[in-house]
């Protein structure tokens, strides 16, 4: 029974890793890669948990924490570089007009 659920574990991983590729090279904005890429080093977080489940050993245990630092890391540093390149980019707001020009002369009484 557990090797069956391994199984379909390892299965739902795999096409949701293949799903993320597929993201990651499609984009259409930099955050949906971003967001991919999280969702592929979560995946291969949860293969390294199934795989030491299966093989019963507790060795994996420090990969599991490094893969996990460094996805959650690298995401957070891409964030934090796109949040300050967006904040240095002059962006007019929407539907901005320039003033109206007013006649040089007042008017008269």
């Amino acid at each position: 029974m557990i090797e069956s659920a391994l199984n379909l574990g390892f299965a739902l991983l795999a096409l949701a890793i293949l799903l993320g590729l597929v993201r990651l090279a499609r984009g259409p904005s930099v955050m949906d890669r971003v967001m991919a890429f999280d969702l592929i080093t979560t995946c291969a977080v949860g293969m390294i948990v199934l795989l030491s489940i299966r093989w019963r050993t507790v060795l994996y245990l420090e990969l599991i924490l490094i893969f996990s630092l460094l996805g959650f890391l690298t995401t957070v540093a891409f964030v934090f570089y796109l949040h300050r390149t967006n904040d240095t980019e002059p962006t007019p707001p929407p539907n901005s007009r320039p003033p109206a020009s007013r006649p040089s002369t007042p008017p008269a009484p």
